[in-house]
């Protein structure tokens, strides 16, 4: 991570999405197929409430201690990430402010 912090976060990144997307073909399966015994949705509830949770608790806390809004977090998140690791962007550390 501290060596090179540009594709770790990316790789980090990368499965999250895929978490993600997983999650979301899930809900489409119950929702609109009404599917509840899906072989994935165990495993995919499983791996993506802990990451939903923690990114609500981020969100709910940068809103009501700094006031930031949340489109704002995101816009902030997406630059931070895309600009690590380079000569004038953020280090590992400050990612985690």
């Amino acid at each position: 991570m501290i060596s090179d912090p540009s594709s770790t976060l990316k790789d980090v990144y990368d499965h999250l999405k895929f978490a993600f997307r997983r999650l979301y073909r899930n809900r489409n399966l119950v929702l609109h197929w009404g599917k509840i015994d899906a072989v994935t949705l165990r495993a995919s509830l499983r791996t993506t409430a802990p990451l939903v949770g923690a990114g609500m608790d981020r969100i709910a806390h940068a809103f009501f201690v700094d006031g930031i809004e949340p489109l704002v977090l995101a816009a902030k998140a997406s630059i931070n990430l895309a600009a690590v690791g380079s000569t004038y962007g953020p280090t590992v550390v400050d990612l985690l402010e």
